[in-house]
């Protein structure tokens, strides 16, 4: 996946749950990349069936990232 962004105030309604149900209906496989300390996001990435992978630190930041997927 390339980027997931929900407006804030329109947060907590089901729009990322129905945006990540689609996605999974398209594809067998996912993975994406998340960093590590936006733990709303990591949690948010659980609930729908994700599991970390692997930790790295992105180059660009040097922040550390999950590396995340999802398998059918």
């Amino acid at each position: 996946m390339g980027h997931l962004f929900v407006d804030v105030d329109s947060q907590g309604i089901g729009i990322g749950r129905k945006l990540i149900e689609y996605t999974k209906d398209k594809y067998d496989k996912l993975t994406l990349a998340v960093y590590k300390e936006n733990k709303k996001a990591v949690g948010f990435y659980k609930k729908v069936g994700f599991v970390v992978k692997d930790e790295c630190v992105n180059e660009e930041t040097n922040a550390v990232e999950y590396m995340m997927s999802f398998e059918e």
